[in-house]
């Protein structure tokens, strides 16, 4: 029986969308109690057939963060169906300039308790350090405000979602999804984000008030921006090595990756690069390839046609390999012939993958 991966299971994940360019997400109050109601309507969708809890989240004018818990394709499923409904709801009351950019999201995997801390200040922080006028817990399209307060003036006047006919429901919320009896509806139709939201997880994280100030008023974005952008979701090399052993078999006929010659493992780590978004030296190490050569060859900014380093490749079962500037390439310290530069030339051509 084949052992589940790390994707396979339930872990905390931050999702996000990257900003729009040119396009308005949420233009108005309208739009931000929309797309307010739109979070809950997609988790009491999902239960069924990708159930994630919504831990927290932010709505900025051109991009959104979520917090989930639940295995890694839920949570993509969640998002995409964020999107379709948004797109929906726009196209139906949107009068002009709805959104005509490619939604492009991701979610990256949440280490341990500390990042977790660290992911829902960032999230928290969105509005504040754009240059927006209110603290984090002032600002009313988050779920920010939620932990360590009293709800209950919110609350007060507030109705049930079951009081409410079917045809009421579909007409306030656009959406023929049931939602639950309790959640709770406010006077100016938002849905209380508390209802579906589990708010009191991050009470229980946190611990205490001045512990969750604390993490607010951490300048975090820094090492949160640079892992968002160094890669995708980052896996334990056991996952990557499984990963790595069936495309082998599906490719090269063979789970034994350490019989491979230097070029089916570069393509092998094209592969793996585009499928699991691993670092360049996370790939090295379980290829047995040299990482420095793998950054020289590659090029930190991407591959270049015109030249190439002058570099060695390393493996158990092959000589050393160099490859000189104009694109001379020798074997030994000599010229190679025709045939050795055809199998030579097969590793540029996966280079051009990784780039």
């Amino acid at each position: 029986m084949p052992q589940k991966t790390m994707e396979d299971k339930a872990h905390f994940y931050h999702c996000a969308t990257k900003g729009f360019a040119h396009s308005i997400l949420f233009a108005d109050i309208r739009e931000f109690i929309a797309g307010m109601n739109r979070i809950g309507i997609c988790i009491a969708r999902g239960q069924g057939e990708f159930p994630v809890i919504l831990i927290a989240f932010c709505l900025m004018d051109n991009h959104i963060h979520v917090i989930l818990y639940g295995r890694r394709c839920d949570c993509l499923k969640w998002m995409a169906l964020y999107q379709r409904l948004t797109m929906i709801w726009q196209r139906k009351h949107r009068q002009s300039d709805p959104v005509d950019e490619e939604w492009d999201y991701d979610a990256w995997l949440i280490r341990d308790e500390e990042d977790l801390k660290k992911k829902i200040a960032y999230v928290f922080r969105n509005p504040t350090v754009a240059g927006m006028p209110f603290l984090p817990l002032g600002y009313r399209w988050s779920s920010a405000g939620l932990a360590f307060s009293d709800p209950t003036e919110s609350l007060a006047n507030g109705t049930p979602v079951g009081g409410l006919s079917i045809y009421e429901s579909r007409r306030r919320f656009d959406s023929r999804v049931i939602l639950p009896e309790d959640w709770i509806l406010l006077p100016s139709g938002l849905i209380w984000p508390g209802s579906y939201t589990d708010y009191k997880r991050v009470e229980r994280l946190f611990g205490h008030p001045w512990n969750f100030l604390y993490y607010l008023n951490q300048r975090v974005e820094a090492d949160v921006n640079l892992e968002m952008m160094q890669g995708r979701v980052s896996l334990p090399d056991y996952d990557i090595l499984r990963i790595a052993q069936t495309i082998a078999l599906e490719r090269f006929a063979s789970r034994d990756l350490y019989s491979l010659d230097i070029p089916s493992r570069v393509r092998l780590c094209a592969d793996l690069k585009k499928k699991t978004g691993a670092s360049r030296k996370q790939l090295a190490r379980i290829l047995h390839l040299q990482v420095d050569d793998l950054e020289e060859l590659f090029g930190r900014g991407g591959y270049s046609k015109s030249s190439f380093s002058m570099k060695t490749w390393w493996s158990p079962t092959r000589p050393s390999t160099m490859w000189a500037p104009s694109g001379s390439i020798v074997w030994n310290s000599s010229t190679v012939s025709p045939g050795r530069a055809s199998l030579l030339k097969l590793i540029v051509n996966s280079l051009r993958a990784f780039s």
